[in-house]
């Protein structure tokens, strides 16, 4: 048996020229949902984040006490008359969100299960365009970086409604293939990006866990909010293979190797429970947020119920 490689049949398209990532279902359900960042982030644009600056904006902060120079209009009268000293008060920044969608397209993500309509790209391709969607949504800005060995393509984070269809057509445009290199490849982002913002990483995560977790801690370092988002097929989370079989790399062309599935199941599936945990807990002591996505399950509604739990957890 030779494991399939093909993709489904876009979905329904919101104009001629627009995407078939542009899902109008899947964007009207993720119109309803947040992505707020859990940490404080830089930035002077209104949005719906806080920012560690203190400046005139809505949200108030504290009272300082008055100095001269200082503009009369924002002496709080109340606290003078029960204090008699002038105080001032100063307010929150309100700040954007800017968020970088990283995804992996690597050979690895050209993987289809058999009984599945999408394969892990293809998955991850309308996980990225919700997600980008949903940031420009909220008024915050969105950027894209996509990367096998290399990062084959990055766009700067923007908030202009316009740029969600550049991020859908860059995304569109872009082929699974090459070996990966996943943690040398988040040291480089975490010393591309210099101003701290929203890291979310989309990827099957076939990668040494305990390199990958370092690179999470180098862009943990640069005081970036990272979220993990890691898509796998069902196949390669449960190993249903029965019969003698065919198995060929996907990023190594000419790697190929039969071998009976009933011997190697129980250690292939051990090593995946190990690895998982691993990155599992990894995560959790670095407080990025983590996630695995089996494709079986709908993009929309297995996004959607993610999104909700983060949103809980405020």
């Amino acid at each position: 048996m030779t494991t399939s490689l093909s993709q489904a049949a876009p979905h329904s398209v919101l104009s001629p020229q627009s995407s078939a990532l542009l899902a109008p279902a899947a964007l009207a359900k993720i119109a309803r949902m947040e992505l707020v960042a859990h940490q404080v982030m830089d930035g002077y644009v209104q949005g719906m984040h806080r920012s560690p600056h203190v400046g005139f904006a809505l949200d108030f902060a504290q009272h300082r006490q008055y100095v001269p120079g200082d503009d009369v209009k924002r002496i709080d009268w109340r606290v003078f008359a029960k204090s008699d000293r002038y105080h001032i008060k100063q307010y929150e920044v309100t700040t954007n969100l800017r968020a970088h969608i990283v995804v992996d397209c690597s050979g690895s993500m050209a993987y289809r299960g058999a009984d599945e309509p999408l394969s892990k790209f293809r998955y991850a391709q309308f996980l990225a365009t919700c997600l980008a969607y949903l940031i420009l949504h909220q008024q915050d800005s969105a950027g894209l970086i996509l990367f096998d060995h290399a990062i084959r393509a990055q766009l700067p984070p923007r908030s202009a409604p316009t740029h969600l269809l550049t991020i859908a057509q860059t995304l569109e445009n872009a082929q699974p293939a090459s070996e990966s290199g996943i943690a040398p490849l988040l040291h480089e982002v975490a010393e591309r990006i210099k101003q701290r913002g929203m890291i979310i990483i989309i990827s099957d995560l076939f990668d040494n866990a305990a390199a990958i977790i370092e690179a999470l801690h180098h862009l943990r370092h640069k005081r970036h909010e990272v979220v993990l988002l890691q898509v796998m097929a069902n196949d390669e989370l449960a190993f249903p293979f029965r019969k003698f079989s065919l198995f060929e790399s996907l990023e190594k062309t000419h790697e190929k190797v039969k071998l009976d599935p009933a011997i190697m199941r129980a250690r292939y599936l051990e090593n995946v429970t190990a690895h998982l945990q691993a990155l599992r807990e990894g995560a959790g002591k670095l407080g990025v947020s983590y996630e695995l996505f089996n494709t079986r399950e709908p993009f929309d509604r297995a996004l959607t119920g993610y999104l909700a739990r983060r949103m809980g957890s405020r």
